[in-house]
């Protein structure tokens, strides 16, 4: 595997000015990423992108074809137990949503959405979780839009 590092905004609440995502190279610089960034926006796991060597790092510069899948970042509230955790994300496990988890000073989970789910149901149960203050969550990229009907 190797690792496609993708510029960030400035200025954005996570304060990050990079991530790096891992990644199959697929060759003349095309490369299927293979996990759910935690920061990035508008792009998602599965995804091909084209991405060009810089100081001997491959660099993200477009998605040349979107996996259709969505992400979205959820930060675990501070007073959420685990069992409140667990029982606002088996409903998401329920619809095929899997997640990373990472600590950044807090917990983040970065949850990819396959293609073939009811992301309208998704959002639905993120925002569940939202309103009993489990969690915070944000989309990182809305792929399901890009699919063909």
């Amino acid at each position: 595997m190797d690792k496609v590092t993708i510029e960030l905004e400035t200025g954005t609440w996570h304060g990050h000015s990079s991530e790096s995502v891992w990644a199959i190279s697929l060759g003349d610089g095309l490369f299927r990423v293979e996990n759910s960034p935690f920061f990035a926006r508008g792009i998602s796991y599965g995804d091909i992108v084209h991405a060009e060597q810089k100081e001997g790092a491959n660099v993200f510069v477009r998605i040349v074809i979107s996996s259709g899948r969505s992400t979205y970042r959820i930060i675990i509230g501070e007073n959420a137990t685990d069992a409140q955790i667990e029982r606002f994300w088996r409903p998401l496990e329920a619809e095929g949503c899997t997640y990373e988890s990472g600590e950044f000073g807090y917990t983040m989970y970065s949850v990819d959405v396959p293609k073939d789910t009811n992301v309208q149901r998704v959002f639905s149960l993120l925002n569940e979780g939202l309103l009993h203050k489990v969690w915070d969550f944000e989309e990182g990229h809305y792929g399901h839009a890009e699919q063909s009907p």
